[in-house]
């Protein structure tokens, strides 16, 4: 049986898995954990079932971005960020060790916007952290020297928009690259002293242009895309990759940008190539949304998977591949929209939002994984789970879900090929209730994620057992007691026992979205009822 370590980071919504540890070991590690934690769920504090972040170092696995709100931050003694509901939106743990860990926080700023809230980094492998600032401009930052020239530059000093999408360590892990979207693309050296490190926004090629130099005369505005029309989509910057050469790799609307190690001034500015999506493009599509470095003998290849951009012909979803650092891309699963990347020598796994694809022959042929199958037998995974991330360590694939966490050994990883494969599944199943303790004896019903964000999470779950064949009915309840919605599953049921879910979308009967509050729900079994609660959170 799988044991598993979760370091106390899960409170600030980044967890750290080590694997190999015995039952207890795992115990004895945080006694933080209550017992209730320990007998109710498989991941202690795990939080919630959205699992969307991923980064594995050697046998770490660092997830996240599980709801940081403020009394988390108190635990570690930091000042929360503008708003209680940051969260990690990325992840840095690069090296073997994990010594060094940075994960890039996020908050809602309204209207559907999220800002930079910072960033929390540990140089021993996640027992400490401190809080570092946004990387973001001061108001009189309108300048930026590069080679002979002084650029016009847009200070971008607003946190919406400027969420640190992607992290990269440089060599050495001794310097952070951060993919910033509207903030651009920025690195900061981490060898100098701490109080003279700060962030450097790089140059790269504006839209009209595939290539730049600081050896050359250039004159352009560096900015994303203003309100007045100006700036470029190629300064609005998605992903990062820091290979094993020293290349930088930054995806953006616009392209895959690479600056080899050998372009670097003595004062670190950059020359930059930049590939173009589409027709007779390197890429399938300019919109870059993943990178990955696979380690093999020799060159390591880079992956890149792009998006679509329907307004454009020839525009299409899939992945590309460099064997030779950029001189030449092969494209490969052509259509199938993908999200994410993870590699080993022998095999690359991709994920879109319904299937992992496994190719184990460099892309010329993959194989879909639409289902998997649970080794506990008791366990029920959805039909419509949504896949969000993937991630490998030395020991295991994982994949991350809506509907929480996936693990596969890595002995098993070849069943893949084959279709033969019994996955781990990881979920913070807490109970509705408040009063149960760990000592009840069953769990008549729950909903997840509590309290449910509607917004941020599309739906709850309300979960409960059927005996037998029978109609359900669920009725959902203000504080008051006023019934606000019903909803019916009109399926039989199977003649045993059957765990099954209902969802909520945060609605009543008009269609309309709930205020925040607290709700309480009925489910007629056919004659049992049972109920619970959830606190919905506007």
């Amino acid at each position: 049986m799988l044991t598993i370590s979760v370091r106390t980071l899960s409170c600030i919504g980044l967890l750290a898995v080590l694997v190999g540890l015995s039952a207890a070991e795992v115990w004895g590690q945080d006694p933080s954990w209550t017992q209730k934690d320990k007998e109710t769920t498989d991941l202690p504090n795990l939080g919630s079932n959205t699992v969307d972040v991923l980064a594995a170092a050697g046998d770490s696995l660092w997830i996240g971005p599980d709801f940081l709100g403020l009394d988390c931050l108190e635990v570690i003694n930091r000042p929360a960020p503008d708003a209680e509901d940051a969260f990690v939106f990325s992840i840095e743990a690069r090296n073997e060790t994990a010594e060094r860990v940075w994960a890039g926080l996020a908050f809602d700023v309204g209207g559907g916007e999220l800002g930079a809230g910072g960033f929390l980094v540990s140089n021993d492998g996640g027992s400490s952290f401190e809080r570092r600032d946004p990387q973001l401009d001061a108001s009189g930052d309108a300048e930026i020297s590069y080679g002979g020239n002084v650029l016009e530059a847009e200070p971008i000093t607003q946190q919406a928009g400027s969420v640190p999408q992607d992290l990269a360590f440089g060599p050495g892990s001794d310097t952070v690259w951060v993919a910033g979207r509207r903030s651009g693309l920025r690195w900061i050296d981490l060898s100098t002293p701490r109080d003279e490190q700060s962030w450097t926004r790089a140059v790269l090629p504006p839209d009209s242009s595939t290539s730049v130099d600081p050896a050359n005369t250039n004159d352009f505005l560096v900015a994303p895309p203003l309100n007045d029309g100006r700036g470029w989509r190629n300064h609005e910057v998605f992903r990062v990759l820091v290979d094993e050469e020293g290349v930088v790799w930054a995806g953006t609307p616009e392209g895959l940008n690479r600056s080899r190690a050998g372009s670097v001034t003595a004062t670190g500015q950059r020359a930059w190539d930049r590939f173009e999506g589409g027709g007779s493009g390197a890429l399938l599509s300019d919109v870059v949304v993943a990178l990955a470095e696979q380690p093999r003998p020799g060159r390591n290849p880079i992956w890149v998977a792009a998006a679509n951009r329907p307004v454009e012909e020839g525009q299409r979803f899939g992945v590309a591949v460099t064997d030779d650092g950029g001189s030449t891309f092969r494209k490969t699963l052509i259509g199938e929209r993908v999200t994410d990347l993870a590699t080993r020598q022998a095999r690359v796994y991709a994920v879109g939002r319904e299937a992992l694809y496994v190719t184990a022959d460099q892309g010329n042929t993959w194989r879909t994984v639409e289902n998997f199958p649970l080794k506990d037998e008791e366990q029920i995974l959805p039909d419509d789970v949504t896949l969000q991330a993937v991630a490998t360590t030395n020991t295991a694939l994982w994949v991350g879900m809506d509907e929480g966490l996936l693990r596969l050994d890595r002995a098993d990883e070849s069943s893949l090929l084959g279709g033969g494969s019994e996955w781990t599944l990881f979920r913070a199943e807490t109970p509705v209730d408040p009063g149960l303790t760990a000592e009840a004896p069953d769990v008549s019903t729950y909903a997840y994620p509590n309290p449910f964000v509607p917004s941020r999470d599309e739906f709850v779950r309300i979960a409960y057992e059927l005996k037998g064949p029978t109609t359900v009915e669920i009725n959902i309840y203000d504080f008051g007691m006023n019934r606000v919605r019903t909803i019916t599953d009109q399926k039989p049921g199977r003649q045993q026992k059957e765990q099954r879910e209902t969802v909520w979308r945060g609605t009543n009967g008009q269609g309309l979205r709930v205020p925040t509050g607290t709700y309480f729900y009925t489910v007629d079994l056919g004659g049992r009822m049972v109920k619970g609660k959830i606190l919905v959170a506007n």
